[in-house]
């Protein structure tokens, strides 16, 4: 009975010590640099477009295909996160793509730019990330085309039945 019960504890032992060893991140976080921007579209604050970096060429600068972020707030300033709130964003070469939801809290949102600007390669706006602290350029898009969302047809439940 003793050795039995040695053995389960052995092995639960093991697999704890695997399991841990399979948490641990080997994925190192690069130094990231703090990066402050605007947003206008058609001369007006972007307020809620949310942008989202992608490194230039494809190149990864962690094993989770990070991507830096940040939402617009009603001035039309945002700050970049890739981590945590406001952390910043690595060093490097950046496309960015946009995405300005009519509700974004809707099960369907509307992106009110359709997709221009939500492919970064299509978008045009290329961005430089400098060590230490960046105040970006404003990103002004004159122009824009805002769409909106197509009205919803009513649909009547009775054949002869015309809606006025």
């Amino acid at each position: 009975m003793k050795s039995f019960v040695y053995r389960v504890s052995c092995c639960i032992a093991f697999f704890s010590l695997i399991l841990c060893y399979g948490c641990e991140s080997s994925d190192v976080r690069p130094d990231l640099q703090r990066v402050e921007g605007k947003l206008t579209i058609n001369g007006e604050p972007a307020a809620g477009a949310v942008m989202v970096f992608y490194p230039a060429q494809g190149k990864e600068f962690d094993s989770r295909g990070s991507r830096p972020r940040a939402k617009v707030d009603e001035q039309g300033m945002f700050q970049l996160t890739t981590y945590q709130n406001g952390d910043g964003a690595p060093a490097g070469e950046y496309q960015v793509g946009i995405l300005w939801f009519d509700d974004p809290d809707s099960s369907k949102p509307w992106n009110k730019l359709g997709k221009r600007y939500a492919d970064p390669e299509k978008s045009e706006i290329s961005v430089t990330v400098e060590e230490g602290n960046n105040q970006l350029t404003p990103i002004e898009l004159e122009n824009v085309t805002i769409s909106k969302r197509p009205a919803r047809r009513r649909q009547s439940k009775d054949i002869d039945q015309v809606d006025e």
